[in-house]
């Protein structure tokens, strides 16, 4: 009855815990609140920007998957867009090597430039090729530098 009375306690406190965190898109926050180079506006351009990324690249393999070029060329123009004004963002970990982070973006582009190129030629085949390479920077900065 003791450990039954005991375990129902330890429950009731992990939930009161759990609820006592700040809720974040991504999780619990991770990010060092102790950097001065981050600020809640940046942090929250860096999400809104990642998530007009996603939307761009949702839109582009649907376009691939349908073969449809305008809306490969659309997908394409909004992933560029959302690349606009990566420069003052911050990694959510490894922040000391901010270089590196940087490199991955402007990496991102001259592959979404690449991929553009293939659209514009209406060479869906080699754009979703492309776009596996898009994909493959996400994933190396996001297995990196993401929480």
């Amino acid at each position: 009855m003791r450990m039954g009375k005991n375990a129902f306690l330890l429950v009731i406190y992990m939930v009161l815990v759990c609820l006592g965190q700040p809720a974040t898109a991504h999780g619990f926050s991770g990010h060092d609140e102790h950097v001065a180079t981050d600020n809640g506006e940046a942090m929250k351009a860096q999400h809104e920007r990642m998530a007009n990324f996603r939307s761009a690249a949702q839109t582009l393999c649907d376009a691939i998957i349908r073969s449809d070029s305008r809306m490969a060329v659309t997908g394409a123009d909004k992933l560029q867009k959302s690349l606009a004004g990566h420069e003052k963002d911050i990694p959510h970990k490894n922040r000391k090597l901010a270089k590196e982070f940087h490199a991955l973006y402007v990496e991102l582009g001259k592959r979404a430039e690449k991929m553009k190129t293939s659209i514009r030629a209406n060479d869906l085949s080699e754009a979703a090729v492309s776009y596996g390479q898009v994909l493959s920077v996400c994933a190396s900065c996001h297995n990196k530098f993401r929480d």
